[in-house]
């Protein structure tokens, strides 16, 4: 277990109960066990549990994305510990020049607000932090759960799309929309 120091110098956001955290290349060993859990991956792609290879990629990504655009999908931990409980923030869609928000959680995790949480901060800092304008999520339309997130942080539905091959729907929320919202004390964060 990191020591509180290393630990902190690592956490971007916080909330009342999430930390999120950069990554170090090593931590694709933990992270392995959510992208090989069949529940977590089956609205990914093509819902195949992702090879060793594919998570280092992944995890070697997010530190790329993190030093060259300062977002990336952070590692969310809880507050009292080190346990990586999912993933979430934001990071660039290959097809174009839209910001994507996303999120996974451990099964053990869902069902408790911490997608709907971490997506509110995450939103919160691409505007804020990074200026965005607007920013994306996708889904495949089958995966209720994350379009009620979605719905939930102020997204609405646009259009839908293919993305790597795959159905999905495309959700979107502008800076101003958010900023109304947050005022509101509604979607926000």
């Amino acid at each position: 277990m990191d020591s509180i120091e290393d630990r902190t110098q690592h956490v971007i956001l916080e909330t009342d109960r999430l930390r999120f955290a950069t990554w170090r290349r090593d931590d694709w060993t933990e992270f392995q066990k959510l992208a090989t859990d069949p529940l977590v991956v089956r609205y990914l792609g093509t819902g195949e549990p992702w090879s060793d290879a594919r998570v280092q990629e992944f995890v070697n990504r997010q530190c790329e994305n993190w030093e060259k655009f300062g977002i990336c999908l952070w590692k969310l931990l809880p507050k009292d510990n080190d346990t990586l409980i999912g993933i979430c923030g934001l990071q660039h869609l290959p097809e174009g020049p839209d910001v994507e928000i996303g999120w996974w959680l451990a099964p053990s995790c869902w069902g408790k607000g911490f997608a709907t949480e971490a997506a509110r901060h995450a939103l919160a800092y691409g505007f804020d932090v990074n200026h965005l304008e607007r920013i994306v999520a996708i889904a495949q339309s089958a995966n209720r759960d994350s379009l009620r997130v979605m719905e939930k942080i102020g997204m609405r539905f646009e259009r839908e799309a293919v993305h790597k091959g795959i159905r999905v729907v495309l959700y979107a929320v502008t800076h101003e929309t958010f900023q109304t919202l947050k005022g509101k004390g509604g979607d926000g964060a």
